[in-house]
């Protein structure tokens, strides 16, 4: 039984005695900052003091009357206003320690959504566009979300959306005509250069198209772009073909979008496999946009109008909803009702419990009305989906990057330059293998990046500073790497093994070995606590805890010159922490590296 179910058990059966009424959900288990304030806590007395008008201080302490002892518990405190404080046994303490270190059975996994099925769509880059910082982010949220998942004992498919016909494609295929043109170059030109300048070269073209159509706002341009829209969307679509097709055949447009869009999914594929994420299911606009097209057109008038010449859906002011138009004038689907292609999409390929969408959070309105529309479709398809909105990431001048207006991060580049920062870094302090340095460095620099976006609470925004992400101190990515690392060369120095098998609680005398322990023995709460809450930042402030607690007992404790027996537990102790740390970071998506 885990500690909290134990404290819950005995907290219920203390209550019950002295003849306190209460639902079991207010009993809550928490982990004090502070351990000399306990290693658990709960303020249920100040729950029932609120209820019964009576001091919180006085139905403590009638509560810690009525508890039973328990070999796991050592001492019960009661504390202003109204806290009962719970502070763990050493034999409890060293027998998780021991535990945690052998890692027998998958000791660290848990079974909360054992037999659940949830997918989880992330990172949606759109061909034609660049893939900037925000994906990085996007991806980093959707990774662990679904590793956390995992680690809750659910079934986890991961899905990537993404936009291959719309707007922006036109806005591309237009500005690509015009750069080829000014350049003085021919597309089997273009095609002649590598995969990453290809891909450039789209994302320019994208933001001269946007230029043209958003900011100028050229009238000629729009309807050329609006009938590059409508074409490619005629080219997966029943809508009639238009005279004006003709030319686009003549400009060989199909055959360029196809090879275009195949170039940017090729290359997104090469930053997946740095950052560590495959994935189950690839959707695509030009897959969904026809059904997402029916569903609307069939269910014009009891869910959908029509308004000049366009289908929307009228948003119900009263609950914060905006109106939003499903269908254009041109008969093309918007992004809203390709989204509802995509939910029963979805629904037809997996018999999923949760479907969870992350975005950023300027979609946040228009998802709202999205599942509100889905809601008069398919209930259980929009009670089952979820959407997560994250916060937006700024460079430290606080400016906004956007791919429309060309200035952007792009996240191969950020990685290229965490990384080269890294190896600067590395060759600095002499720590150089030349073997492995891409290596090292890379993982070095995608856990600098994800940890610096994870340990923000999801729906913040984010101010990245690529040199403070990097550092080897303080609450990093590197730092808790490098913990890892350490307790590695502390046991290959030791050349240990077996897992002490001994209890001698002595060693527990020394407060840094104590304090270690107690953080070491609460990975599971914390782990529990940021799967079900979604909560990466809850397990990554935990972690930056640990490597504080270890750090302090490397330089006060000197585990190789302890005496037998005690030095094995030491070592066990080292052991459990390393092995929490890597399943900690593992769980955030990121991989350690044996030695830095």
């Amino acid at each position: 039984m885990e500690i909290e179910e134990k404290i819950k058990k005995l907290l219920t059966k203390a209550l019950l005695n002295r003849g306190f009424s209460f639902n079991e959900e207010d009993i809550i288990i928490e982990i004090p900052e502070n351990i000399t304030n306990g290693h658990y806590s709960t303020n249920i007395a100040m729950r029932l003091a609120s209820q019964l008008k009576r001091n919180p201080l006085q139905i403590a302490q009638e509560v810690v009357d009525a508890m039973e002892e328990d070999s796991a518990i050592a001492k019960l405190e009661v504390a202003k206003p109204g806290f009962i404080n719970f502070f763990l046994s050493n034999r409890y303490l060293l027998a998780q320690i021991s535990k945690i270190a052998s890692n027998k059975g998958d000791y660290l996994n848990l079974d909360t959504k054992k037999g659940k099925k949830i997918i989880i769509e992330y990172t949606d880059a759109n061909p034609f566009k660049e893939f900037h910082i925000g994906h990085l982010y996007t991806n980093s949220v959707g990774e662990s979300f679904g590793r956390l998942q995992e680690a809750l004992g659910a079934q986890v498919k991961r899905a990537n959306y993404q936009g291959d016909i719309g707007l922006h494609v036109a806005k591309t295929l237009w500005g690509l005509e015009e750069k080829l043109r000014e350049e003085e170059i021919t597309f089997e030109e273009l095609e002649q250069v590598s995969l990453k300048e290809r891909v450039r070269f789209l994302g320019e073209a994208y933001a001269l198209g946007a230029e043209y159509y958003d900011d100028l706002k050229d009238k000629i341009v729009q309807k050329e772009i609006d009938e590059i829209n409508y074409y490619i969307f005629s080219l997966i679509s029943k809508i009639k073909p238009r005279e004006s097709f003709k030319r686009y055949e003549e400009m060989n447009l199909s055959e360029k979008y196809k090879k275009g869009r195949q170039w940017c999914l090729d290359y997104f594929e090469t930053i997946y496999e740095r950052l560590g994420t495959t994935f189950d299911y690839y959707f695509f606009e030009s897959e969904v946009g026809q059904s997402g097209l029916e569903i609307v057109m069939k269910n014009v008038g009891n869910v959908f109008e029509e308004d000049d010449g366009s289908i929307i859906y009228r948003g119900d002011e009263e609950k914060g909803l905006h109106t939003r138009v499903f269908v254009n004038k041109q008969g093309v689907p918007t992004y809203e009702a390709k989204e509802l292609g995509l939910a029963f999409r979805k629904g037809e390929l997996v018999d999923y419990d949760e479907s969870v969408v992350i975005t950023g959070n300027e979609q946040t309105g228009y998802f709202k009305v999205v599942l509100d529309a889905l809601s008069k479709l398919n209930k259980d398809l929009s009670e089952k989906t979820t959407h997560v909105a994250h916060g937006m990431v700024r460079l430290p001048s606080g400016a906004k990057m956007s791919s429309r207006k060309g200035e952007i991060v792009r996240g191969d580049d950020l990685l290229d330059c965490v990384r080269e920062k890294v190896i600067d870094i590395m060759e600095e302090n002499e720590q150089v293998d030349e073997d492995n340095i891409l290596e090292i460095s890379e993982k070095i620099a995608v856990s600098a990046i994800k940890y610096a976006f994870l340990k923000v609470s999801v729906g913040k925004d984010i101010i990245f500073d690529i040199e403070k992400s990097i550092s080897f101190n303080g609450n990093t990515g590197p730092y808790l790497m490098y913990v890892y690392s350490r307790c590695n060369s502390i046991l290959k120095e030791a050349d240990f093994e077996n897992v002490a098998g001994v209890c001698i609680e002595s060693c527990m005398e020394n407060p840094f070995v104590k304090e270690l322990s107690v953080q070491v023995s609460r990975y599971g709460k914390q782990l529990l606590d940021s799967s079900i809450n979604y909560s990466p930042s809850t397990l990554a402030q935990y972690l930056f805890s640990l490597g504080q607690s270890f750090n302090s007992f490397y330089q006060e404790v000197r585990v190789l010159d302890a005496p037998d027996g005690e030095r094995e537990i030491l070592l066990t102790l080292v052991k459990a922490t390393m092995v929490v740390m890597q399943d900690g970071l593992d769980k955030l998506g990121i991989e350690v590296v044996e030695k830095m």
